[in-house]
């Protein structure tokens, strides 16, 4: 049935990749159905134990073509009961649509687009959230998905915003927690079922950040384009003690990396910020910085910051975190507390779009 394998270590995780001559193998004996599941778990079992493969992890790639196919758990096989722990292929009510997940190993899985919707909420959004921001987030995650799919781009593990969790990894992290948190997720995801945000019959480009200083960023002042639902909005819900970080940097490194003198009593001045009242440009002593690019080069929370400079050290206050754009995830929460849908949610960080549905679409209400 396997003509090879290969067992691939990262981060200390392990990986056994099974590898299938053709697609015509794979549709024949990998079905959903529980009972030739289990066979196929068999299979697997006495394969790794015939050819005494040294593999101690839990996760099992099926490769045909150069392309991961499909993913099992060993952990979801009782060998001693000859029973399935888990259903790995259970559905759930969501899109059956496929992706390509290209992982930062090279590897390419094959996945439910809604599975890539799971692990992308699992480490996006914390699974303690109320179910509303987690349906926010699920609409989000799948706007996202569909709108690379559209235009033909790759869809990564890792991107700057977007970063997808295995199951194997959310098992360790929940613990005993898995299988309620896992249910309250997938949910929120058939509850979203085929939903994706648009603008204009257009999918948006669904950003989104950690927290607000109280007010989200208009897009020109990030992406210096002006889309006319990344607008600055009211995001009241999450200003809490929590959103306020602090970064302090020595000030020799702080004159070398801004290539002008920093120390106690040099002049410091805000002289703009944005809409989002967050700095656009400010002063240190006769040279005149970028606000969003100093944060980001000073790697601080947010560009929403205040600036101290002591005897040996600068401090940096920040208020929010992230950019700014689109949907604040403790604000979602905040507000689904406070008694609003996610609808309201959605219509709220992402002015003047809508929810669509298959072909038929919804406002946002």
């Amino acid at each position: 049935m396997f003509y090879k394998y290969m067992v691939v270590e990262n981060q200390g995780k392990k990986t056994l990749y099974l590898y299938l001559n053709n697609m015509e193998e794979y549709s024949s004996e990998f079905l959903s159905q529980e009972g030739l599941l289990l066979s196929l778990y068999r299979r697997i079992y006495n394969y790794i134990k015939n050819e005494k493969i040294p593999f101690d992890g839990d996760q099992i790639s099926i490769v045909v073509n150069g392309v991961v196919l499909d993913t099992f758990y060993l952990s979801d096989y009782d060998n001693r009961r000859d029973e399935l722990v888990e259903l790995i292929e259970a559905d759930y009510g969501v899109s059956q649509k496929f992706i390509d997940l290209n992982h930062s190993t090279g590897i390419i899985e094959k996945l439910k687009i809604d599975e890539y919707i799971f692990g992308v909420i699992s480490n996006e959004i914390p699974e303690i959230f109320s179910e509303e921001a987690l349906k926010a987030q699920a609409v989000v995650a799948r706007t996202y998905a569909v709108k690379r799919l559209s235009k033909g781009l790759p869809i990564r593990d890792y991107s700057n915003t977007y970063i997808y969790r295995d199951k194997k990894y959310l098992k360790e992290i929940w613990g005993n927690q898995y299988d309620n948190y896992s249910k309250k997720i997938k949910e929120a995801i058939q509850d979203t079922k085929n939903e994706v945000i648009k603008f204009d019959g257009e999918y948006i480009d669904a950003y989104y950040h950690l927290s607000s200083n109280g007010k989200t960023e208009d897009s020109a002042n990030v992406l210096k384009l002006a889309y006319p639902y990344l607008k600055s909005v009211s995001s009241t819900y999450d200003i809490d003690s929590s959103n306020v970080g602090y970064r302090i940097v020595p000030n020799d490194y702080l004159s070398q990396l801004l290539n002008t003198p920093i120390h106690e009593g040099t002049e410091v001045e805000l002289l703009m910020k944005t809409i989002g009242h967050r700095v656009k440009y400010i002063r240190f002593g006769d040279k005149v910085f970028d606000g969003l690019l100093l944060a980001r080069r000073l790697g601080l929370d947010s560009n929403d910051f205040s600036v101290s400079i002591g005897k040996n050290a600068t401090t940096f206050t920040t208020r929010g975190h992230g950019h700014g754009l689109g949907l604040s995830k403790y604000g979602a929460e905040g507000m689904a507390k406070a008694g609003y849908n996610y609808y309201q949610i959605l219509n709220h960080y992402y002015p003047n779009t809508y929810i669509e549905k298959e072909e038929n679409y919804r406002k946002n209400r």
